[in-house]
């Protein structure tokens, strides 16, 4: 069962996936769904987003820029910030954002019948894994309609930013340069400390021996924060 709240944005009240959901009600460019109530919500790289006490949130979209993701975290990370001001907003590459080393969102964007269905999920009343924390958590009692909104939003600014803005935006809020990480690129996992992140194009990484170039888009951290 679902409710128009306004012309571009569905309320539903419980869901698998509201990446999913987003296909089946035929959502069109510029509109989007949200619930509170996300059964079978999903991750990058097929893992698993356990929704309890969150917000699912999809977008659709038909079309993106390569920096679009990038663009996505820092404008998302920005907008919850202003939720939270006493608390930093840092991105894990490529976009997973954190705060105080623990994960408050999450986004995955998928592509199908030449739509792209942009999802964001967000703890918002309660911290349902160990290494995460929620807007409750960080002093924002809030209501998840709002929330929603100001997300949706945050999508339609980010889809307007260059390249250069995305990547500015994106590096202030960085939580890997400097730190010791395990990274699978491809089939191998290479080991070491993060000099920089050039999130469009590549991580680069000192060895035991060596500097290392990571292609960004095929890089995927292993390590837990």
């Amino acid at each position: 069962m679902s409710l128009m709240c306004s012309r571009k944005i569905v309320c539903l009240e419980e869901v698998d996936s509201t990446q999913d959901e987003a296909v089946r009600i035929n959502l069109q460019p510029g509109e989007a769904c949200y619930s509170s109530k996300q059964r079978g919500g999903r991750g990058r790289r097929g893992n698993e987003w356990n929704g309890s006490g969150g917000l699912a949130l999809t977008v659709v979209l038909s079309q993106l820029s390569e920096h679009f993701p990038i663009a996505l975290a820092a404008t998302i990370a920005a907008t919850l910030n202003n939720i939270i001001p006493n608390h930093k907003i840092g991105i894990k590459w490529p976009n997973d954002l954190f705060v105080n080393g623990k994960k408050l969102a999450g986004i995955l964007i998928e592509q199908k019948n030449e739509l792209y269905y942009v999802g964001v999920g967000l703890n918002v009343k309660q911290s349902p894994l160990k290494h995460s924390t929620c807007l409750k958590d960080c002093g924002a009692d809030i209501e998840i309609d709002p929330v929603a909104t100001s997300l949706f939003d945050s999508m339609l600014i980010a889809s307007e930013l260059t390249e250069e803005q995305a990547v500015t935006a994106w590096r202030r809020r960085d939580i890997l340069r400097g730190t010791w990480q395990k990274i699978q690129s491809g089939s191998n996992v290479v080991e070491g400390l993060v000099l920089d992140i050039d999130p469009c194009n590549n991580l680069i990484l000192q060895s035991s021996d060596s500097i290392v170039y990571l292609p960004a888009h095929a890089a995927t951290i292993l390590t837990c924060l």
